[in-house]
């Protein structure tokens, strides 16, 4: 788990500093980092992940609280071990019925924030490679960007 840990912060660290260096400005999702970006960043964290010999599975998830408009969507990794890997969490931050979650890398076990949506779907994570012919290219931009920055 330690070295899960360690690598999502590397990867974390490293998409702020791409950000910085205004490698997102382009992109219409990813410039918001990390407001609206947590499907493509487990896309992206996953590949890293998958580049050090981790399997990982992609879960998504959907937040319901019996109103229309009050059904929010978020992604987030998950080991082997039923570890949670999520780098986006703190786009709840100002978000009050989502717990105004604020942890910008979370890797550990479930908790009340995770427990707040229903999971749709997990999955094996395969690669960028696996994804379809309209996210490849994208994605594989954003994970050159990003990794020019790993220290």
């Amino acid at each position: 788990m330690k070295d899960i840990k360690s690598l999502a912060n590397q990867f974390r660290e490293a998409i702020e500093v791409a950000k910085e260096a205004r490698e997102f400005y382009k992109d219409i999702v990813f410039r918001n980092f990390p407001i609206g970006c947590c499907g493509d960043t487990c896309d992206l964290l996953a590949q890293f992940l998958l580049d050090n010999d981790i399997e990982i599975y992609c879960v998504r998830g959907t937040y319901r609280d019996g109103s229309f408009e009050d059904i929010q969507s978020h992604a987030w990794l998950l080991a082997d071990n039923q570890i949670i890997i999520d780098i986006t969490g703190d786009q709840f931050r100002y978000t009050p019925h989502l717990l105004n979650y604020n942890k910008s890398v979370y890797v550990g076990a479930e908790n009340d924030f995770y427990r707040l949506f229903e999971v749709d779907s997990i999955d094996v994570y395969e690669g960028i490679d696996a994804l379809g012919d309209g996210c490849q290219g994208r994605l594989n931009e954003l994970y050159r960007k990003i990794m020019r920055y790993i220290r």
